[in-house]
């Protein structure tokens, strides 16, 4: 059984490493090019777009939080009048409490289990937690939700000015978003600054959105002028997310590339790979400074797993050190919890090479 394991484990592995090798053994070619990533470019991109005021009620945020019991209780709020709940209600305490706003992304809602299990993390820190509820719009052909979602940015950007005249300190505003819902909250974070002139405390991207957005500038998608604190996760850097360093520390995840499986005979391709960033976020935020990264030179670097002899090292996390900005590469295990700790630093356990040596140092 042990041996039908292994091939399956090496099946998986030759599938998932497309793309994925590791300098130790080779190096591409110069007229091999480099990849451009999915969608580089998408014409009419900057148009703008608009919901109509018939479905602004649909645009919507969560409120989501912990009874004194542990359960979790939701309630979602057009966001044009979110502010007027949240002002009579005592269970929010915008003054002395730390906010955090986490958007969702494209085809995903507020309601699903990981953007679940994310704001009940952060609930058990002790967070005003809301979610962006914009499903009934992220769903429509993927350039019409780029366009949009810098509509749904700015009012994400009003709902958080309003929240600040009822006595919301900047310095306690943190936006995390994943996928499209990264540059939401950047666009909400840019609309914020124009009208406060402050800027949000942290702004974390879960592997930003690449298609339609690799060719823009900082003013038009998330960038590390969008708040005090910026990082990045990058899970996905040539499929769904984006190889560009957009942060004060960017993280590339086991090189960014594809993330290991955690079923051996099912390899982790585009979605699952992109989709990985959230979980890795929720497991951070579940467990401080398990997810440990080493410092790189660049994200070439990164992606061959070059970085290990580097001694600085960061967190994923909330544990982040900021003082340490830079690019970084983080190993992971390809099963759930998925952190490895200290093990993580040792090149040994890059994942990818350390199962295959496994595999071919069996005598059979």
């Amino acid at each position: 059984m042990s041996r039908i394991l292994d091939v399956l484990v090496a099946l998986a592995l030759c599938l998932t490493l497309m793309g994925q090798a590791r300098a130790a053994s080779y190096t591409p070619r110069s007229d091999y090019g480099y990849p451009a990533g999915l969608i580089p470019d998408c014409p009419g991109v900057n148009k703008s777009a608009t919901i109509s005021p018939r479905m602004m009620s649909q645009l919507q945020v969560t409120m989501h939080r912990l009874s004194s019991t542990g359960q979790v209780i939701r309630r979602n709020i057009p966001v044009e009048i979110a502010h007027k709940v949240i002002a009579k209600d005592k269970s929010i305490d915008l003054k002395n409490k730390k906010t955090v706003l986490y958007a969702v992304g494209f085809w995903d809602s507020s309601a699903f289990p990981f953007s679940q299990a994310i704001g009940t993390s952060y609930s058990k820190r002790g967070y005003n937690v809301f979610l962006s509820e914009t499903m009934t719009f992220l769903t429509y052909i993927y350039p019409k939700s780029v366009r949009l979602v810098r509509f749904i940015g700015k009012k994400m950007g009003e709902f958080l000015v309003r929240l600040t005249e009822l006595g919301l300190d900047p310095e306690n505003l943190e936006l995390v978003g994943t996928s499209l819902g990264a540059h939401e909250v950047a666009y909400a974070a840019k609309y914020y600054y124009q009208v406060t002139g402050k800027k949000p405390s942290r702004l974390t991207g879960l592997d930003p959105a690449g298609p339609c957005f690799r060719s823009l500038g900082p003013e038009d998608k998330f960038a590390k002028t969008d708040a005090e604190k910026v990082d990045v996760i990058h899970t996905n850097i040539d499929g769904f997310g984006i190889a560009e360093t957009l942060g004060h520390i960017d993280i590339y995840a086991n090189g960014g590339e594809f993330q290991p499986s955690d079923i051996p005979y099912i390899p982790c391709l585009v979605v699952c790979s992109h989709v990985r960033a959230m979980l890795y976020w929720w497991q951070a935020l579940e467990h401080p400074k398990k997810f440990i990264a080493v410092k790189c030179n660049t994200v070439q670097e990164a992606r061959f797993a070059q970085c290990f002899n580097n001694t600085p090292v960061n967190y994923l996390g909330l544990e982040a050190h900021f003082d340490r900005p830079g690019i970084y590469y983080m190993a992971t295990s390809n099963e759930f919890p998925y952190y490895q700790g200290k093990e993580g630093l040792k090149e040994e356990n890059e994942i990818y090479t350390s199962v295959v040596r496994r595999i071919n140092d069996d005598e059979g």
